[in-house]
């Protein structure tokens, strides 16, 4: 056992695949993405699935992202691995992605250490928080990559036991879910109790930038530009629309489809009875 401790030790240190013997015991093995789920218009979250037939020791899990984000944190609360004894997750932004390491034990010899599979198939066992810096991206790519110095790549690490002595095997899963729409950015959440008109994101901007307002109740809504002589450049809502948090995307054009100049231009909303302006500035 002492001998095991050792060697997910070792996978800790970024891992000594040498030692690992690619093989798989069960027959359904699958790392999966999950969708974007937003909090505001520019900050979402995905969650990291595993499908296994093995009881997992450790994971070793190797991504890249897209440009035009950036990856805040990594997170384990909450998720089937909380009680792992080492969740590490290495952030490299400049590089566009991030490799996460898991072990069930390492401090000392304890029960239940390893993740086993659950009846619905899948575990939980990270989640990634992202600021969307581009807000024409419609999809990103999540993808696992394989690094040479330090090695990496994506793999299960488990013990198959024969005649009563675990040995370290490791298989590489199917992965799944990669390509994720970002359509969708109404956050999720309770209906707002009073109406409001946020910054736009970013600012300054260039192309385009996106604008956030609150509804406590359906209302019939115009938000327009206009630019520092008052003139008005072009309407980006005129409809009614339900209670919630909405929001609506700038591309720097007029009416005509015109691209506008560079300047301090600004962004009014009326709903209801509630009226607000606020300035931005486009840079180019």
């Amino acid at each position: 056992m002492k001998r095991l401790i050792a060697l997910t030790l070792a996978i800790l240190m970024l891992i000594v695949p040498a030692m690992l013997v690619a093989k798989d015991a069960g027959n359904r093995d699958v790392f999966r993405v999950g969708k974007a789920e937003f909090s505001s218009p520019t900050e979402f979250s995905v969650s990291l699935q595993v499908i296994h037939d093995e009881d997992l020791a450790a994971m070793d899990i190797p991504l890249s992202f897209s440009k035009g984000l950036t990856l805040n944190s990594v997170t384990f609360e909450g998720t089937a691995v909380k009680d792992f004894d080492a969740k590490i997750a290495g952030i490299e932004n400049e590089k566009n992605r991030v490799v996460i390491g898991l072990i069930g034990m390492v401090y000392s010899l304890k029960e239940n250490a390893n993740l086993k599979p659950v009846p619905s198939g899948d575990n939980t066992v990270a989640v990634l928080h992202f600021t969307l810096n581009d807000p024409d991206l419609k999809t990103i790519e999540i993808a696992p990559f394989s690094n040479a110095d330090p090695k990496h790549e994506l793999m299960y690490v488990y013990n198959e036991w024969i005649d009563d002595v675990p040995h370290v095997q490791s298989l590489n899963p199917e992965f799944q879910g990669g390509t994720i729409t970002l359509e969708s950015r109404t956050p999720t959440g309770n209906i707002p109790t009073e109406f409001g008109l946020s910054q736009n994101v970013p600012n300054p901007f260039n192309p385009s930038t996106i604008v956030e307002y609150a509804l406590p109740k359906d209302a019939q809504v115009n938000l327009s530009i206009y630019n520092v002589l008052g003139q008005h450049v072009k309407t980006l809502v005129d409809d009614m629309q339900r209670a919630g948090k909405q929001t609506v995307t700038w591309d720097g054009t007029d009416n005509g489809g015109n691209s506008v100049a560079s300047g301090v231009y600004f962004y009014k909303i009326r709903a209801g009875d509630f009226s607000s302006t606020k300035k931005m500035l486009l840079l180019k």
